[in-house]
C-alpha cells in the first residue's frame, strides 16, 4: 500500500525486522503510547519493511531444521527491556517477556543455563515478541506490513502540513520515498537501517573459484547463511572441500548429517558413535588454524555462570586513565594492548592457576599462593606506574623516549609475550608504535607501559617446572603450530587424523569438566566477561579509536572467539563421531585450494554423453603442513561473511553508498593515514546516517551489524539483565524519533 502524501499522519519506516529492528518497533509503540496518548484518530504509522516474517527474519526462521541451534543458551536472549534498563522509569514494567520467561511459561523443562535452543526455537520467540507488540499497541499506533525488500530510499522536496497547534501557520516536514521491489512506494517521516547481515561482493579468489566451478562441471557455494545453503545440490558420496570450520561449518555438519537421516549413538565419558544413512557427502576440513574454535564448556552439569573480574575493572580504567570515574564526561582514551590487556592477562592468569591448583594440585612445587601474590603485584606496579616521559613529557628528551622504547620491549616479554599470545596475534603492534616513537610527546601518548619488577616467567617455571602445565595462551589458540604431518590416514604414524582426534577429545573432555574443572576452559569465563565490559566502554567511548580498529579489532577479537565462540561440547562429540566413521577427513592449516588440472583435462576429453555422470573431482587442496593433497567435486566456503559496507551485494546499501546517501566510517591512523571501516558513518548515538559529503541526515538512523564503526560484537543479541546496549539504542533511536514528528 501507498502513503498519502497529503496525510498528516507521521509515519515511519523500519527497513529488516530480525530481532533489532524489532527491538525499535517495540520501543516506538512503548513510547508512543505515552506520548499520544488520548489520541482519537491515527497519531502513528509504523511501516515494517522486510521479505521474511517480522521478528524472526531470515536468521530465524521458524520453518528451518529443529536440528540447527543457536550458540547461546535460552537464558541469554530477551528483545524486551527489563529493570536492568537505565532508560525505564520507576514506574514502568516490561512489556514482555525474555526468552526463558516465555520459554518455561510455555511449558519449557529443559536448564535454562545450559540449553542451547534450536534457531527455529528463538524464531518462534521472536515471532510471539512481534505478536505481542503489535497486540499492545494502542488504537492510534498502526502498524503496516510490508513483505518485500526496499530498494532504495531517497528524500523527497520538503512539504507544508497543517499545523492546528499553530492556528492555521505550516509546518514544513521533510519526507523519505522508500521505493520496494514489489511496486509499493511508502512516504516516510523517518527511515530505520535495521537490514543486519546482507549479501556481500565476492572477492576475486572466490569468484574465480565459482568459475572454476562452472567450467569444469564443479560446485562452488559460496558464503552465506547455512540454512539458505543449496546443500540438496551435495549428492551423497561426493567429496566436499569445507573451508572454515566455525559455526557456519557445524550448521553445515547437522545438514549433512542429522537431516539426512544419519543418527547419533550415545558412548560412554560424553562420546557419540555416528551410524550412517548412507547418504551423507565425504567432508574434507580446513582452515587457517586447521583446527575448530574451542568448544563451550556449557553443559546440564556446568551451566554458564558469571565470573567476577578482580583486576579489569571500571575503577582500574579509571585509575590507568586518572579522572574519578568512568561515568562522567571524561573520558579514559584509553589502549588496550598498554593499558588493558594487561589487566585481563592478570585475571587470566589468575583464574588458570586457581582452578590447576583446585584439580592438579601436584603440578606445583611450593605454595601456589605466590603466584597470585606475583600477579597482585604486577598490576598494583602497573596501576601505579608513572614513567618520566608520561609526568614530564616536555622535558624527557631523547633519553625519555629510549627509556619508552625499552620498556615497551620489556613489556612485551614480561606481559602478553610471557604467554606467546604476541606473537601469535600480532600485539607487537603497540611495541613497535612506543619504540619508534619519535618524539616525547607521542611515547606518553601510548599509554602507561607494563614493566613487571620480577622476571614472571622465572618464578612461574620454578613453581610450575613441567610446560604442559603452564599456562600457553599460544599453544591454546594455535596447537598446529610448528607440526608436521606425513599423513592424513587414520592409523597411520605421523598421521593429522590422529593429531585431530587427540585434540578434540582433550577439548570435549575439557569443555565436559566445566570452567572448575579445567584450567584452560577457567579462561572462557574471564574471556566472556571481559568481552562484556570492553562493549560497554567501547560503546561509553572510554577507549582509543585506533586501539580499537588496530588492536581489539586487530587481534583480540579474533583471540576470543577461538576460545569463546566456538560450539557447544555436543558439536564436538559428533564431529568425533563423523571422523571416526570415516565420513569427515582433515586438510590441515593454511588451506590452499587450486584447479586439479587432471580432472579438468578428463572433463574437456571426455564425451559429451558422458558429462552427466557423478561430478569430476576438480579441486585440489593442500596444507604446508600435511604431506600430500585432497581432490573433491565441491568446495563450500563456512568462514562467515565479512560484513563490510563497501562489500555490500545488498540492492538497498549499495545504491544508497553508490549515491553518496551512505559512506563507510573513516579512522585516521595515528601516522595520519586514513582507513576506511567495515561499518556505515554515524553520528553518536541515536546513529543517525552520515552522507559522503559528511552532512548527518536528521531523519534516517542506522542500527544492527552496520553500527560496527560505533561498536562491537553486534551479532550478540540483547542480554536480559544486563542493560543491554541493543535495547539502549533502539529506545534512543525511537525517543529521536518521536521527537522529530
Amino acid at each position: 500500500m501507498s502513503q498519502d502524501r497529503q496525510s498528516p499522519v507521521p509515519a515511519v519506516a523500519i527497513i529488516g525486522v530480525g530481532p533489532r529492528g524489532l527491538t525499535v518497533l517495540e520501543r516506538l509503540v512503548a513510547l508512543a503510547a505515552k506520548r499520544f496518548a488520548g489520541a482519537a484518530e491515527t497519531a502513528l504509522t509504523i511501516h515494517l519493511i522486510d521479505p521474511y516474517p517480522p521478528g524472526a527474519g531470515i536468521v530465524w526462521r521458524t520453518d528451518q531444521p529443529e536440528s540447527l541451534l543457536m550458540n547461546t543458551t535460552i537464558a541469554e536472549q530477551t528483545v524486551f527491556p527489563d529493570s536492568s534498563c537505565t532508560f525505564l522509569g520507576p514506574d514502568d514494567v516490561p512489556t514482555g517477556p525474555s526468552m526463558a520467561e516465555w520459554y518455561v511459561a510455555d511449558g519449557g523443562t529443559e536448564p535454562l543455563d545450559s540449553t542451547f535452543p534450536s534457531r527455529s526455537l528463538y524464531g518462534r520467540y521472536l515471532r510471539d515478541a512481534y505478536k505481542r507488540i503489535r497486540a499492545s499497541a494502542p488504537a492510534f499506533v498502526e502498524i503496516v506490513e510490508h513483505p518485500t525488500k526496499a530498494e532504495s530510499v531517497i528524500d523527497l522536496p520538503t512539504i507544508d502540513l497543517p499545523d492546528p497547534a499553530s492556528q492555521g501557520s505550516r509546518a514544513t516536514v521533510p519526507e523519505q520515498l522508500v521505493r520496494c521491489q514489489n511496486g509499493t512506494t511508502i512516504v516516510a517521516s523517518a527511515v530505520v537501517l535495521a537490514v543486519g547481515h546482507i549479501p556481500s561482493a565476492q572477492p576475486e579468489e572466490r569468484a574465480r573459484l565459482a568459475a572454476f566451478a562452472e567450467l569444469g562441471g564443479g560446485l562452488y557455494l559460496p558464503q552465506g547463511l547455512p540454512a539458505e545453503t543449496p546443500v540438496a545440490e551435495v549428492a551423497p558420496g561426493e567429496r566436499v572441500i569445507v573451508r572454515g570450520m566455525g559455526l557456519n561449518y557445524f550448521d553445515l555438519q547437522t545438514l549433512f548429517t542429522h537431516e539426512r537421516g544419519g543418527r547419533y549413538e550415545a558412548q560412554p565419558g560424553g562420546l557419540l558413535r555416528y551410524v550412517p544413512s548412507g547418504d551423507e557427502p565425504r567432508l574434507a576440513l580446513g582452515s587457517r588454524r586447521g583446527i575448530p574454535y574451542r568448544s563451550k564448556p556449557i553443559c546440564h552439569e556446568h551451566p554458564r555462570r558469571d565470573w567476577p573480574l578482580r583486576y579489569f575493572t571500571k575503577d582500574n580504567i579509571a585509575l590507568l586513565a586518572g579522572i574519578e570515574d568512568l561515568g562522567g564526561e571524561r573520558k579514559a582514551g584509553a589502549r588496550f594492548n598498554d593499558q588493558l590487556w594487561p589487566l585481563i592477562l592478570a585475571d587470566l592468569r589468575l583464574a588458570y592457576y586457581h582452578t590447576l591448583s583446585q584439580v592438579r594440585p601436584e603440578a606445583f612445587t611450593d605454595d601456589p599462593g605466590q603466584l597470585r601474590e606475583a600477579i597482585g603485584e604486577a598490576v598494583s606496579r602497573h596501576l601505579t606506574r608513572r614513567t618520566w616521559q608520561e609526568t614530564h613529557p616536555q622535558q624527557a628528551g631523547d633519553a625519555g623516549v629510549a627509556e619508552a622504547g625499552a620498556a615497551a620491549t620489556a613489556r612485551a616479554g614480561d606481559g602478553a609475550g610471557a604467554t606467546g599470545t604476541a606473537g601469535a596475534t600480532g600485539t607487537s603492534t603497540s611495541v613497535s608504535r612506543s619504540a619508534s616513537a619519535t618524539s616525547t610527546e607521542e611515547a606518553s601518548r601510548h599509554g602507561r607501559v607494563t614493566r613487571e619488577a620480577f622476571a614472571w616467567s622465572e618464578i612461574e617455571e620454578a613453581l610450575v617446572p613441567d610446560p604442559a602445565d603452564r599456562m600457553s595462551l599460544h599453544t591454546l589458540l594455535n596447537p598446529l603450530e610448528g607440526e608436521l604431518f606425513t599423513s592424513r590416514e587414520p592409523g597411520e604414524p605421523g598421521s593429522l587424523h590422529e593429531w585431530m582426534l587427540d585434540f578434540l577429545r582433550t577439548d570435549l573432555r575439557s569443555s565436559l569438566a566445566g570452567p572448575t574443572g579445567s584450567p584452560e576452559k577457567a579462561l572462557f569465563t574471564v574471556l566472556w566477561q571481559s568481552r562484556l565490559l570492553l562493549k560497554d566502554l567501547i560503546v561509553a567511548g572510554h577507549i582509543d579509536r585506533v586501539s580499537i580498529d588496530m588492536e581489539i579489532l586487530g587481534w583480540f577479537e579474533g583471540f576470543v572467539s577461538g576460545i569463546c565462540d566456538g560450539p557447544p561440547p555436543q558439536r564436538i562429540a559428533e564431529l568425533i563421531a563423523l571422523a571416526e566413521a570415516g565420513i569427515v577427513s582433515f586438510i590441515g592449516p593454511d588451506m590452499r585450494i587450486e584447479e586439479n588440472p587432471d580432472a579438468l583435462r578428463e572433463v574437456e576429453e571426455a564425451p559429451e554423453s558422458e558429462t552427466l555422470g557423478p561430478r569430476p573431482e576438480i579441486f585440489t587442496v593442500t596444507s604446508a603442513q600435511a604431506a600430500g593433497a585432497v581432490t573433491g567435486s565441491v568446495v563450500i566456503d563456512a568462514a562467515s561473511p565479512t560484513n563490510s559496507v563497501s562489500r555490500a551485494a545488498d540492492v538497498l546499501l549499495y545504491g544508497m553508498l553508490e549515491r553518496g546517501q551512505l559512506t563507510p566510517a573513516r579512522l585516521t591512523l595515528d601516522d595520519g593515514r586514513e582507513k576506511f571501516l567495515n561499518g556505515l558513518a554515524l553520528t553518536p548515538r541515536p546513529y543517525r546516517t552520515i552522507d559522503v559529503e559528511g552532512n548527518v541526515h536528521p531523519r534516517r538512523f542506522a542500527l544492527s551489524i552496520q553500527l560496527s564503526s560505533k561498536q562491537w560484537g553486534l551479532a550478540i543479541a540483547a542480554n536480559p539483565g544486563t542493560n543491554a546496549a541493543t535495547l539502549n539504542d533502539s529506545h534512543a533511536a525511537a525517543e529521536a524519533i518521536l521527537d522529530l514528528l
